[in-house]
């Protein structure tokens, strides 16, 4: 197994990050269907660090490639599912 976490468990995990990093988003405003810059309008330097603590939370290894079309939340956990190192 790749991980302990379940799926429901890394959702909820990377929602959280989002919501402590971005700031002042309210939790419940947050699903696995949120598009963080659409939604919200997260660049630049906000979404530099949700990425890059999503990289060493779940110490993931993923290309820039990988990351270049990721706008949900939803994606996120999908590529969190296939790149991440056994926690």
């Amino acid at each position: 197994m790749k991980n302990h976490l379940s799926r429901a468990d890394i959702s909820e995990k990377v929602i959280q990050l989002f919501v402590d990093i971005i700031g002042f988003i309210d939790r419940s405003d947050v699903t696995e269907q949120t598009d963080f810059i659409h939604d919200f309008d997260i660049i630049d330097d906000d979404l530099t660090c949700f990425v890059m603590q999503i990289k060493w939370q779940f110490k993931l290894q993923a290309t820039q490639e990988d990351w270049d079309h990721i706008t949900t939340i939803k994606q996120i956990v999908d590529l969190i599912e296939r790149r991440s190192s056994p926690l």
